[in-house]
């Protein structure tokens, strides 16, 4: 039985084009080698448009297989064909020959001579790809995206606590007074006169007692400070701004905790509680830590006052908890137990706002008083210097308020010693 020679004719024609192709690409592919082994031993590297030409005339290559298989598989039916029609007569198969042939001889020896030889390409080993170091100037590694945490760190921040003892009121006015009591005389007694016509009650001269008093006058101050910044970071950075605001309110609540404790009033500045406090008259000979607290209580006491707390610094407070009897038992503190900070039952309030080596003790809540004219604002503005013509602004943060020292007896201040 003849085969249809139509279809062999266009199996041919098919086959003599996929072997051309399949040639052509090896050819390809062996020359972009070359000049892919080129570069690598000329720059150490291969450019990106060589090793895309590898890689599209790869994809071609599975593409040509692609086509061969079909191929294959239109033999394989012309196959099945011949043996329906010839029944038990042996013959030669499609595929025996198509590659008897001399069509596919000649394609066969086309494509051997261009078959590509193996490469050795030693300076590939040499050229790894790592990523690249970080350079002493911060050059952050190229290829790696950094994983970088949401807001800013802040650092420490110290617990404010001066403020929280005194007591506070407000006001609407730039200047507090108050009148306080200077000497009060007391000559209270019985009505009583020894003198003629009859020594007796009834008739005589009652005593008279006398008060002086004075007018205390206390400026409000303004505490504020700014940083510049340019519009275009607090644009770009959203967060950047609420940042600042807290770090300059902060900056104000510290500035406000130092001056309330420690400033003496000159250049503007509050007129704290150690500057207008009582001087310790308990002395220093021979006592503890524990002994001048004590002595500081009771000379409040003795002002007819009841102190409430006594600031130290923390560094003092932390010598206090470790002093221990002969037998190394801790005086009066309880390493396991210990909830609040106190000392012959009067709160400790442990500050670095406060200087070390010396303590201030009293009813802070009678004798000190916060008058706040207004409380801490920040605003921004670029009315300042040239800073609307350089895109900058100004971020201010500013409060105003008055410290009145009402009661100085009711503070103490001096020294503490741990000898003895």
């Amino acid at each position: 039985m003849k085969f249809n020679a139509t279809e062999l004719k266009e199996l041919n024609a098919a086959c003599e084009k996929a072997f051309a192709e399949m040639g052509d690409n090896v050819k390809r592919i062996q020359d972009t080698a070359t000049a892919a082994l080129e570069e690598a031993r000329r720059e150490g590297t291969i450019h990106a448009e060589t090793n895309k030409k590898l890689t599209d005339l790869g994809t071609l290559g599975n593409q040509l297989s692609e086509g061969l298989k079909d191929m294959k598989d239109r033999m394989r039916d012309l196959e099945q064909k011949a043996d329906r029609r010839s029944g038990p007569e042996a013959q030669k198969s499609i595929g025996a020959k198509v590659i008897e042939s001399p069509e596919y001889a000649a394609a066969l020896k086309n494509l051997g001579d261009r078959k590509m030889a193996a490469v050795t390409i030693g300076s590939f080993h040499n050229v790894a790809i790592t990523e690249s170091a970080q350079s002493t100037t911060g050059t952050l590694y190229p290829l790696v995206p950094a994983d970088r945490r949401e807001g800013i760190i802040m650092p420490g921040l110290r617990r404010l606590t001066i403020r929280d003892i005194c007591a506070k009121r407000t006001t609407n006015s730039n200047m507090v007074e108050f009148v306080k009591e200077n000497v009060f005389t007391n000559n209270a007694g019985p009505q009583y006169d020894t003198t003629s016509p009859t020594p007796g009650q009834e008739g005589a001269p009652k005593n008279e007692s006398g008060i002086t008093f004075s007018l205390s006058q206390v400026a409000v101050t303004t505490l504020a400070h700014w940083v510049p910044a340019s519009r275009q970071i607090l644009a770009d950075a959203p967060g950047l701004q609420g940042y600042i605001d807290g770090r300059l309110r902060y900056g104000l609540a510290l500035e406000e905790e130092d001056e309330l404790l420690n400033s003496s009033g000159a250049n503007g500045e509050l007129n704290g509680i150690n500057n207008q406090a009582t001087a310790f008259t308990g002395g220093v000979t021979n006592q503890t830590a524990l002994d001048t607290l004590l002595k500081a209580f009771v000379q409040i006491s003795l002002s007819e006052f009841d102190a409430t707390a006594v600031i130290l610094h923390p560094n003092d407070w932390r010598d206090i908890l470790l002093l221990k009897d002969t037998q190394g038992r801790y005086l009066f503190s309880d390493p396991h137990g210990m909830t609040r900070p106190m000392v012959w039952a009067k709160d400790v309030v442990a500050t670095q706002s406060q200087t070390a080596g010396t303590f201030t003790a009293g009813n802070f809540l009678l004798g000190c008083e916060i008058v706040d004219r207004e409380d801490a604002t920040v605003r921004v503005s670029d009315q300042h210097a040239d800073f609307f013509t350089r895109n900058m602004v100004a971020i201010l943060a500013e409060e105003r308020l008055a410290f009145c020292m009402l009661r100085a007896a009711a503070v103490v201040k001096g020294n503490i010693s741990f000898a003895g």
